[in-house]
Formats: structure tokens, C-alpha cells, sequence
């Protein structure tokens, strides 16, 4: 049992109840907005405020663009726009890190 999403209240759902996460970011800031990690016990949020990474069960991939993480509805700052850094995160980078979880596999996922 594997869940990939996007910021939304069923991926903090699933990454706090332990369920193996793929959080798909693109304008949102992981910092402030992140889920968190089931046992995560560090000082303030686990993640970057860029770029992503893997803490215990979730790993947390954010699509690339100098103006990421621009907090942005859309790239048109409307409701229903598009986010470039969302539709230029590589659909490998996604199952690379799904097939990671599904195999128990610990290490980062590969950047790029």
C-alpha cells in the first residue's frame, strides 16, 4: 500500500497514519505546509523549503523552476491556472520514488 498525491489533506492524512507517501509539491512551500512524517521527532518541520527529500515514510518531490516555492494559486494567479513546476515534475522522478516505497528501499530518491 503506496499513496502519491499532490498538498491535500489526504497526503498530511496518510503520512501521519504511516501509509509509505509520495508528496508531489510544486508552488507550495514544504516548510510551512509539508506533511509529517509518522515518528518524525526532530526540531521544527523535517523538509526544505525547496527541492524535497525523504523523511521515514514520506518521500516529498517538488517540481523544479528558480520561482519555486512561489505560494501561487497557478502561474496566472488564478484559481484553476496551471503551475509550470508542477507539469515539469518528470513522471520517472514519481515512479522512481513510488517504486522505492513499494520495495522498502531507504535511500533518497535520485535527484533530477
Amino acid at each position: 500500500r503506496v499513496y502519491a498525491g499532490p498538498d491535500t489533506v489526504v497526503t498530511h492524512m496518510a503520512a501521519a497514519l504511516g501509509v509509505p507517501t509520495v508528496a508531489l509539491y510544486g508552488p507550495t512551500n514544504a516548510v510551512k505546509w509539508s506533511p509529517w512524517p509518522k515518528g518524525y521527532r526532530g526540531e521544527g518541520n523535517p523538509f526544505p523549503r525547496r527541492g524535497g527529500g525523504r523523511v521515514n515514510n514520506v518521500i516529498l518531490l517538488q517540481g523544479p523552476g528558480d520561482c519555486v516555492p512561489c505560494g501561487k494559486e497557478g502561474c496566472d494567479q488564478t484559481i484553476g491556472s496551471a503551475s509550470d513546476c508542477l507539469q515539469r515534475l518528470p513522471a520517472a522522478r514519481v515512479i522512481e520514488a513510488l517504486e522505492k516505497l513499494f520495495a522498502g528501499d531507504d535511500r533518497p530518491p535520485v535527484e533530477g
